[in-house]
């Protein structure tokens, strides 16, 4: 019987009278309270949480008792819509159906047999398809992409102020609404049978294996190569790739799907193997333009990840899920929270999701992963850095160290200068300070847009909007605190504006303590550089002199929001880090491996889950390296996935470790061991672990102790200080000096999952609904 004979014998059935059925019954209508069995066990909700649906609509199942017969089932939103048309059993035995009736706002599924109170009921709430649903407060101006980059007129609410820009180019065939949505476009291609074997898997170049495809008129069917993904599905080999929008951003795939077979998303295509793998953007950026993601190997949009593609795996990108475009990591959790649930009700399940990329995209990966677990079920980072917040403090640093070494009088030698950076060579923090220290000017309107290296991607962000301390104070500050203010919150200054404050604090840090501590600098010299060294201010200007800056922002509630990537979560997933030697001016520092790896510890108490694979290569290197973790990682995945214990995902994670993955060092294509003297990975320190803070690096604003010169960080090295600089020390440490042994100020877990539509800090999402 097919599906359409199903639903004919289903309206059947309603047809007949029910009286004698109900009353037989009526002992046994369990959600009524009264004693007895029910015939739906379930209902729940397979593209998202249920209180987390965007749009109208999502992937259904209604789990039923053995026995009962699908065509008796009646599924409805309670005051809607009859949806019962949707669902049917699928070949994998379960009676699925898309939902596309749910109102904005509360809704009530029902599912029955006889009559209501036979059956379940779940609680959905749909949100807008161009969010928030947990993010917050949208940002305020925002610019929508257009097809063709028109000029539109851009108005600050706060200020009045209007100007006019230029979009991004969307590259979609209709004009946005004014909520930054637009129809999807889809474009087709296909690999010729006799396409050369040694073709590279992708749709763009001289030797690309794929030409376009025209589903309206397709070349011969022998004329078409077959594909064959690592489930052994064999499909005619022709891939979909889809632009679109969502959550005010936009986002791009590219998947096996013919377009001539039957689809439907509880019954997918068989070239998709299931399995999504999502590349999160290189750099940082906060930008305010919508805009197409951009991947750093092809700038159009499209990422081809040949050996993923090959085994059937979807390729994603997401531009508000992508370091480069935003740095707000609940933004970014609930752009891919989105795009999942996009591609679960329109193309089918996930099985697992793959994260992956370097630096800027390692950030997304951990910061996604350690607040909102399950968005994500393995991580492939590079270049790692656990969080945006925390990075900042080396930027800083090195910016504050950079412009002391200019000072006159100053004459450090490279080495001493490397002593109290505690980098390998002085251009490390010459390269924070080139291209990411700017990233932080709040008057800078180019820091509103997309930008690499210091260079914006498209136009800027309008002048005229953009805050001036003297002509425009409550104009839109360009910096990565305001992007994230609906988290970290705001204050307000003397003058009665309103902006998000950077959270450093370098009050009570002895700079340079340990290179004081190793003779590499003396007493005087240690004097001055904490004397001088001074602080950035709240417009990043840097202040000279004794004086420390001490943060206003509200620390608790950056720690409680989980900005600072804490680790607690990060034992449910696999991670398995690409670790390039970032020696010279590289300033993905080899030190930031050990800062991922103590957070697991200091949360977990463990780090079983973290496997780091060095190379002798720079992080541009074209190695087999990557190949080999993503190979790796499908192992473990799939490992996990078939494990139908009754262990925790933490201890499924550990458990299915594929045999002897460990830590390794890749010297000319040979592990000689990480941690070995063959290995030309040298794990640094920061600035700021040389002043005496953790590896973990997670103290925005340290404890206090007082001053004191018999304290056994002087006197076990020997260390004395003249009256004199005994003196000037008593005036940069005033209120003490750092104790590392304590917690930071404020510092506490961060929440799993934090909503903040009720304001900065956040409040747990709690557990997603169930049926009852």
């Amino acid at each position: 019987m097919d599906y359409l004979d199903r639903r004919g014998l289903h309206r059947l059935s309603r047809a007949m009278p029910l009286l004698l059925l109900i009353t037989l019954l009526s002992g046994c209508f369990g959600s009524s309270g009264s004693p007895g069995t029910v015939d739906i066990i379930s209902i729940q909700t397979l593209s998202s949480r249920a209180d987390m649906v965007t749009g109208n609509d999502a992937l259904v199942e209604v789990v039923l008792e053995d026995g009962v017969d699908p065509a008796n089932v009646t599924v409805e939103i309670e005051g809607g819509a009859d949806v019962t048309e949707a669902f049917a059993l699928r070949s994998d035995g379960r009676f699925v159906g898309l939902v596309e009736a749910f109102e904005q706002g509360q809704n009530t599924l029902r599912a029955y047999t006889v009559a209501p109170a036979t059956g379940k009921r779940l609680a959905v709430t749909a949100h807008p398809p161009a969010g928030p649903v947990f993010s917050g407060p949208h940002m305020d101006p925002w610019i929508c992409a257009t097809p063709d980059g028109a000029e539109v007129e851009v108005t600050d609410p706060v200020t009045g102020n209007q100007a006019t820009v230029a979009t991004r180019v969307s590259g979609l065939d209709e004009a946005p609404d004014e909520h930054c949505e637009a129809p999807a476009i889809i474009d087709y291609y296909y690999q010729p049978a006799d396409a050369d074997p040694d073709c590279d898997f992708t749709i763009t170049g001289g030797n690309a294996c794929f030409e376009p495809f025209d589903p309206d008129s397709p070349p011969a069917d022998e004329d078409i190569a077959t594909f064959t993904n690592d489930r052994g599905d064999s499909v005619r080999s022709i891939i979909a790739v889809e632009t679109g929008t969502l959550n005010r951003g936009m986002y791009s795939l590219v998947v096996f799907h013919d377009p001539a077979e039957p689809h439907h998303p509880a019954e997918p295509q068989r070239g998709w193997n299931n399995k999504l793998i999502m590349t999160f953007g290189f750099a940082a950026g906060n930008s305010r333009f919508q805009e197409l993601p951009v991947d750093p190997l092809n700038p159009g949009g499209v990422f081809f990840n040949e050996t993923a593609l090959r085994k059937g795996y979807m390729l994603g990108l997401a531009s508000l899920a992508n370091n480069l475009h935003n740095t707000n990591y609940s933004l970014a959790a609930e752009s891919l929270m989105m795009f999942r649930e996009h591609i679960i009700t329109t193309r089918g399940e996930i099985r697992f999701t793959v994260g992956s990329g370097s630096s800027g995209s390692a950030i997304q990966q951990i910061s996604i992963s350690s607040a909102y677990p399950g968005l994500i079920d393995g991580i492939l980072p590079g270049a790692v850095f656990p969080d945006t917040t925390t990075t900042s403090i080396e930027v800083a640093s090195c910016g504050l160290a950079n412009e002391y070494l200019q000072l006159d009088g100053v004459d450090l030698t490279e080495a001493q200068q490397n002593a109290i950076t505690g980098h390998d060579g002085v251009a490390q923090c010459a390269q924070w300070v080139q291209l990411f220290l700017p990233t932080g000017d709040p008057a800078n309107p180019q820091n509103c847009s997309t930008t690499v290296a210091g260079m914006a991607i498209g136009e800027s962000f309008p002048p005229e909007l953009t805050y001036d301390p003297d002509t425009n104070p409550q104009g839109v500050r360009c910096n990565y605190p305001e992007h994230n203010r609906n988290m970290m919150g705001t204050i307000i200054d003397a003058g009665g504006t309103e902006f998000a404050p950077f959270p450093l604090d370098n009050t009570g840090v002895q700079v340079g303590l340990q290179a004081l501590q190793n003779g590499l600098i003396d007493a005087e010299e240690f004097v001055d550089l904490n004397e001088r060294i001074g602080y950035y201010d709240q417009d990043q200007q840097r202040v000279e002199g004794p004086g420390r800056l001490s943060t206003e922002a509200d620390l608790a509630s950056i720690y409680r929001s989980g900005m600072i990537a804490d680790g607690a979560n990060l034992d449910r997933l696999p991670i398995i880090e690409i670790r390039h030697d970032a020696a010279g001016e590289d300033f993905h520092a080899n030190w930031r491996s050990m800062q991922l790896r103590q957070r697991l510890i200091n949360a977990n108490g463990h780090h079983d889950n973290h496997v780091i694979l060095g190379f002798d290569g720079d992080i541009f290197s074209v190695l087999d390296l990557p190949d080999l973790a993503f190979g790796l990682m499908d192992e473990w995945l799939e490992a996990v996935e078939a494990d139908a214990s009754h262990l925790s995902k933490a201890q499924k994670v550990i458990a299915n470790k594929p045999p002897g993955l460990g830590d390794a060092c890749f010297v000319g294509g040979e592990d000689v061991g990480l941690v070995s003297e063959d290995c030309p990975i040298n794990f640094e320190q920061s600035p700021l672990q040389v002043a005496g803070g953790p590896v973990s690096e997670d103290i925005l604003k340290c404890q206090l102790k007082p001053l004191d010169f018999s304290d056994p960080d002087y006197t076990d090295h020997s260390i004395s200080f003249d009256q004199d600089q005994q003196n000037r020390l008593q005036t940069v440490f005033a209120t003490g000096v750092c104790d590392w042994s304590l917690p930071g100020v404020g510092q506490q877990p961060s929440l799993t999952w934090p909503d903040f539509s009720d304001g900065p800090g956040g409040e747990p999402a709690g557990p997603a609904p169930t049926s009852f």
